[in-house]
C-alpha cells in the first residue's frame, strides 16, 4: 500500500512537469513536441484554470500546471446562430460567444470560452479565419470599434476594448 504524498511535495511535482502550450496551440514536453493526435485532443480537453488563475491540464484523475505562451485555446471560426455568435474552438467544440469578453491586443482579437472541466473562462485567441469571420459584425469606424449584434427589434453595440474585461 502506498502513502499519499504531502500537499507540498505534490504541488512541487505538479509544477515540475515541463509541459508548455505554444502560441500556435502545440504542446511540448520539455524540448519534444507532443504530436500524437489523440494525446493532443486529450490535452486540449483537459485545459483549465485554477481558482488562482494558473493554467492547468487534467487527464483522467491526474493534473499538473503548464506554461501557456499565449491563450490556452484558439478560435478557428466565428459562426452566426439563432442565439447569437458562436466560436468554433480548436478543442472541437462550438460555444456561444460572450460579446462582452471580446478585446484586442497588439496581436489581434481575444475572447473567452468556458473550460470543459470547470466551466471557468479560458482565454481564446481568434485565429486569422475567426478574425475574418467576426469582422462582418465589427464597426471599426467608431472609437473604440464595436461588435454590432442584431437582436431582433434593435441592434446591440458592444465596444471592443484594448484591455481584457474585468
Amino acid at each position: 500500500m502506498t502513502e499519499a504524498l504531502d500537499p507540498e511535495t505534490l504541488d512541487r511535482l505538479r509544477r515540475g512537469i515541463p509541459l508548455r502550450l505554444d502560441r500556435t496551440g502545440h504542446f511540448h514536453l520539455g524540448d519534444e513536441p507532443v504530436i500524437h493526435p489523440r494525446v493532443h485532443a486529450a490535452f486540449l480537453a483537459g485545459l483549465d484554470i485554477s481558482e488562482a488563475g494558473e493554467p492547468t491540464l487534467q487527464v483522467g484523475n491526474q493534473w499538473c500546471y503548464l506554461t501557456v505562451d499565449d491563450c490556452p485555446l484558439r478560435a478557428t471560426g466565428v459562426l452566426k446562430a439563432d442565439t447569437g455568435l458562436q466560436l468554433r474552438l480548436d478543442d472541437g467544440r462550438t460555444v456561444p460567444l460572450d460579446p462582452t469578453s471580446v478585446w484586442e491586443d497588439d496581436q489581434g482579437l481575444r475572447a473567452t470560452a468556458p473550460s470543459q472541466r470547470s466551466g471557468r473562462a479560458l482565454p481564446v485567441r481568434l485565429g486569422n479565419t475567426a478574425a475574418m469571420d467576426i469582422n462582418a459584425w465589427i464597426d471599426d469606424q467608431t472609437d473604440p470599434p464595436a461588435l454590432v449584434l442584431d437582436e431582433g427589434v434593435a441592434e446591440r453595440r458592444v465596444p471592443i476594448r484594448r484591455h481584457p474585461p474585468a
